[in-house]
Formats: C-alpha cells, structure tokens, sequence
C-alpha cells in the first residue's frame, strides 16, 4: 500500500469516526495534509466524503429487465416492479411516457384510483393527441391527477424519450421499456430500480 493510499484510507476511518462520535477531527486532518487549503474548503471537502459514504451504505441499485425466458437472467422483471411500484405507492407517482399502449389500462385503471384516493400522481406523456390510451387520464385530470403533455412543433422527430416511475420520493425505475406489451413482455430492454430518497427528489 503507498503513502497516499494509507494517508486516503486514514481520512476515510477519521471520517466515518466523526459520523459517529459527533467529532470534526477529519477537517484538521486535512488541513495538515493539505495546507493550501482553506479552512473552508477542508470542511466542505469532509462533508462530501461524508455525504458519499453515507450514500454508499443507503442507496440500493438492482437490475430490472425485460427479456425472454431462455436468457435466465438473475434480476427482476420490469412488469413486475411497475406493478410494484404503483400498486405499492401511497403518497405519490411520478411516471414519464413515450408511449402508452391498451396493455397498460389496468394499471392505468389503478393510477386513476391511486388519485382518487388522494395519492399525488403527475404524468408526463409524449405527444398526448397521438395516445388513445391517454383519453381516459384526461377524464380523470384535476387536483390530484396532474397530466403533462410534451410535443415539439418545430422538430416533430423530437420527442419525450425518458421511461420514469418513480413513487412515494423513495423508489425510482429508469428503464428504456415502453409502457406498451412490447416494453412490458416482448422487447429485450434494460433499467434500473433504484432505492433513494435523494435520487427521487432530483428526479421530480
């Protein structure tokens, strides 16, 4: 181990030892390490090592994929986890769409009940004149079912791309599947389920 790998590891075991005892020992550490730095700075500097560790040991990140059968692959299926997610949810959904297919009008069904109880949904749709599906939202839309449409008149190949869910500032799906069978069941897509608090809020 090098001089500047033990003097690393000794500012991150000073660190986590000011989590926990309430001390400030790692901005003195630092200063000593590094004198050209300002009071300041140390400080700063210590709290963003601090506030990654903590991320580290909070944050959890599990692969969701939609695939077929004979790919075996250990992670959980995306129609699943959007399920999940909006069955589960019980103060608020944020989902973006591109495209919003008749496979999902059962959970849309479910997002509508979800407002009507209370439950703070927003729903960014791409281009909504073109969603059939979306017609049924649109009756629904008021307080607590707040529906976002996003069409570009001069670039009509631009388009909103992002698949979101996100709910109750806790839990987030980043997945390249549609809301449609094919993102759902058919397609080979990808994403990420992401459990975290602070990812959530910078998401909405």
């Amino acid at each position: 181990m090098s001089d500047g790998d033990v003097k690393r590891e000794i500012l991150l075991n000073t660190i986590r030892a000011d989590a926990a005892n309430g001390t400030d020992n790692a901005t003195d550490l630092l200063r000593r390490q590094h004198p050209s730095l300002s009071p300041i700075d140390c400080t700063e500097i210590a709290e963003t090592i601090q506030s990654v560790l903590n991320t580290e040991s909070t944050d959890k990140v599990s692969l969701v994929v939609t695939a077929p059968p004979s790919f075996r692959i250990h992670a959980k299926p995306t129609m699943t986890v959007v399920r999940s997610l909006i069955e589960g949810a019980r103060r608020n959904i944020l989902i973006t769409g591109y495209a919003l297919s008749s496979y999902f009008s059962e959970l849309t069904d479910t997002i509508i009940g979800k407002s009507l109880k209370g439950i703070f949904v927003k729903f960014f749709i791409n281009n909504i004149a073109e969603q059939s599906e979306a017609d049924k939202l649109l009756r629904y839309k008021g307080h607590f079912l707040k529906i976002y449409d996003y069409s570009n008149e001069e670039d009509r190949m631009a388009a909103l791309h992002a698949k979101v869910i996100s709910t109750d500032m806790k839990q987030t799906l980043i997945t390249s599947a549609n809301l449609s069978y094919h993102g759902q069941e058919g397609n080979i897509e990808l994403g990420t389920l992401i459990e975290s608090e602070r990812t959530a809020k910078q998401l909405d």
